[in-house]
């Protein structure tokens, strides 16, 4: 039995759909009853826990010999990934998939490598088998834009380089090879694209895909922050994904990692194929 956190976003989805098609026996995790349903429709067993309430997480590793842990980007994912951990240890988990993000370490200087490095040195202090998946910034991100690019031919900017983009889809591809294949504790895999792309270049696919031109436009780390603080990211996680683009315009989210391929023995997705399947979104 697999115990999968965060079921239903946008790893856990895909990796459901991975590990129901390996034939796996899995239970999807949520913490919104809401949520229930729709998952049990799909033929999920399914269990309601709150990362702040360690028994009801015990509950949803009951049972399981692995699990996969992903949460938010919030303020208090240390607290929630040291709860589930924890949980999952009581329960009798033996492996945990977990995913931080890409160059996570204790030598980390910025925010989110250091709640993400404190996280993995926290499950590789538990006792149980560990895998980390350590992405970089996933393609699907684009599609919060999907609306402005659709209305007004425009792709907004706010990272201000190039960046190896990775399909989200193949996260959970290699979440679900790490938690039924052999061979993986004590692994950390870092997963880009198979390519950098900066802004002008993501326009021009944009462009390609819809039949229109789209442009790209520049969006200043404060106009950025400020969004997202609108939309309904808590302030401190906004200062952190600002601190993290700044490191786009030096080149250091450029890097590509073949992870993907290694792992899964085929090509990473590209970001130029996940416009085209997407293109309809985009007004194509």
């Amino acid at each position: 039995m697999i115990s999968v956190f965060g079921a239903t976003g946008t790893i856990g989805t895909p990796l459901l759909a991975a590990l129901k098609e390996k034939g796996a026996s899995l239970r999807a995790v949520t913490h919104s009853p809401g949520r229930r349903a729709a998952l049990e429709a799909q033929g999920h067993e399914v269990a309601v826990a709150d990362f702040d309430d360690p028994a009801s997480l015990e509950r949803a590793c009951e049972g399981a010999d692995k699990a996969f842990l992903v949460t938010p980007a919030h303020p208090d994912m240390r607290q929630w990934k040291a709860n589930v951990i924890a949980a999952a240890a009581r329960a009798g988990v033996k492996h945990m998939v977990m995913c931080t993000g890409l160059g996570a370490s204790p030598k980390a200087r910025l925010t989110f490598g250091i709640w993400h490095s404190e996280t993995q040195e926290l499950l590789k202090e538990s006792g149980l088998d560990w895998t980390l998946v350590q992405p970089t910034y996933f393609i699907q991100n684009i599609l919060g834009q999907a609306g402005t690019i659709a209305a007004d031919n425009v792709y907004l900017d706010d990272l201000g380089g190039p960046v190896a983009w990775v399909d989200a889809r193949d996260i959970a591809d290699v979440a679900a090879e790490a938690l039924t294949g052999t061979g993986h504790e004590g692994r950390a895999y870092g997963l880009t694209g198979p390519e950098a792309l900066n802004a002008d270049q993501i326009s021009t696919l944009l462009s390609k895909a819809t039949g229109r031109e789209i442009t790209a436009r520049p969006v200043d780390p404060d106009a950025a922050r400020a969004a997202m603080v609108e939309s309904g990211m808590d302030d401190k996680v906004a200062v952190a994904m600002v601190e993290l683009a700044a490191l786009a315009p030096k080149g250091y989210l450029a890097g590509v990692e073949t992870t993907i391929s290694d792992v899964l023995n085929r090509p990473a997705r590209s970001f130029a194929d996940f416009i085209t399947e997407n293109k309809g979104a985009f007004g194509g």
